[in-house]
């Protein structure tokens, strides 16, 4: 039958239905999607949502799991240059995710201090990977002084970030050289 539309598979619908929310995000946190405006977007019913996730914190796990991934890809290195100017690439392309999604980072950030289970989970997977990508990137020993260290690193830069992206009190690049300072002396023996 030509011209009739065909059916989404589940994992296709799914997949739809992330999309959409990583769609909001940079003006909705996770937490304040509405179920209807996703399924409104996606041209489906409100119960057929639910179809496909079990419940709307199962839908906002998958969309939170789903930005996370994106962020390692986003701040991932770039494969050829020194590790210098990996931390410095990474940390520029992180401020630039912060400046973008402000509120649903800081809603993630805090929803994980918070102690929300679910986003608590997702954000410890997210801040082990990007120490993992770090202690690649910079091609530095992998022991558990350093992993504590660049831990404590992470939790201040998220808090100078969004503070800076709130109200910037330095240029960009002075931020991102005074995060790059500050995380090589923490990891220099």
């Amino acid at each position: 039958m030509a011209g009739a539309p065909r059916r989404r598979s589940a994992g296709d619908r799914r997949a739809q239905l992330v999309a959409i929310g990583l769609e909001l995000l940079p003006t909705t946190p996770v937490q304040e999607l509405t179920i209807d405006e996703v399924a409104r977007r996606a041209g489906i019913s409100r119960s057929l949502l639910f179809h496909y996730f079990a419940s709307k914190r199962d839908y906002y796990t998958a969309v939170t799991r789903a930005a996370a991934d994106v962020l390692r890809e986003h701040l991932a290195p770039r494969p050829g240059l020194p590790a210098d100017e990996q931390a410095a690439g990474m940390l520029d392309r992180y401020v630039g995710w912060v400046e973008t999604y402000r509120d649903a980072h800081l809603a993630f950030v805090r929803g994980a201090a918070a102690g929300d289970p679910w986003v608590a989970e997702v954000y410890e997977e997210t801040r082990e990977a990007l120490v993992e990508v770090t202690l690649t990137a910079l091609d530095v020993p992998d022991d558990t002084r350093r992993r504590q260290l660049l831990r404590a690193w992470f939790a201040f830069t998220e808090d100078l970030v969004s503070q800076w992206v709130r109200e910037p009190s330095m240029a960009r690049a002075e931020l991102v050289e005074l995060l790059r300072g500050l995380l090589t002396r923490l990891l220099d023996d």
